[in-house]
């Protein structure tokens, strides 16, 4: 059982050498293995730290379009990685971004320029307070779950990536609202969300899931080891893991 597509993949576009590899390293890479498909989705430019800039997402997007000249049998997609910016589902994509993409991906990064100072307080700050806090954990779980909601409600997302890292979420509610919206749930090779628990949670609802690399250099590209095994334990049926080579 093997990945025929990669769907989260930082290059050498993001800000700060986050992306260790350029696309065509990628690409490259990608064909070797006997990858499909890929996308290359760097942060969107609200990630203060490692998001693209906004003035290189059409050059990103032309390097794009000339490595498919040099790997036809390799369909490759671009995207960027959208951050969640405040309670009311705000993310950094517009219009301008979307002309240029073929898949959009959001999920929740700490490093988001936030739309206010109180979001960054409730994101940032209460969050952490929480973990010792049962009433406040509740309380924030509540409230990180509606603004990835309205997030998924309002704009148009493929992949939901890694639901549940980096602030407590309602694993539940959001698959209700993936089956609504047909996003699909990624199961993140690297951090570890959606785990065991958090599968067997979603798979209730008629949700489909992507596993996907969230690779930043070139040979992690196609990488799902730790992720097909929490999907193994928790039981989920591999038809519903739309980029699986059986």
């Amino acid at each position: 059982m093997k990945l025929k597509a990669d769907y989260h993949i930082h290059s050498t576009y993001s800000k700060h050498k986050h992306g260790k590899s350029t696309i065509e390293e990628i690409a490259a890479r990608a064909y070797e293995i006997g990858l499909e498909e890929i996308a290359i989705t760097d942060h969107g430019p609200g990630h203060y730290l490692f998001g693209i800039k906004r003035s290189l997402i059409s050059e990103a997007k032309n390097i794009v379009v000339e490595t498919r000249k040099k790997y036809p049998n390799l369909k490759i997609l671009y995207g960027v990685e959208a951050n969640i910016l405040d309670y009311k589902g705000t993310t950094d994509i517009d219009s301008e971004i979307l002309k240029h993409c073929d898949i959009i991906l959001c999920g929740f990064h700490s490093g988001a320029l936030f739309s206010t100072a109180g979001d960054f307080w409730n994101f940032i700050i209460k969050n952490k307070f929480a973990k010792n806090n049962k009433k406040l954990y509740n309380e924030m779980v509540e409230k990180n779950t509606q603004a990835v909601i309205k997030a998924m409600n309002k704009y148009k997302i493929d992949i939901l990536t890694h639901p549940g890292d980096k602030i407590p979420v309602d694993i539940d509610k959001i698959a209700q609202t993936a089956e609504k919206t047909n996003i699909l749930l990624e199961i993140n090779n690297s951090h570890g969300h959606l785990n065991k628990d958090e599968l067997i949670t979603a798979s209730k609802y008629n949700v489909q899931f992507v596993i996907n690399s969230d690779s930043h250099i070139k040979d992690n590209v196609g990488r799902c080891d730790n992720a097909l095994k929490d999907a193994l334990d928790a039981g989920i049926d591999f038809n519903r893991i739309i980029n699986l080579k059986r």
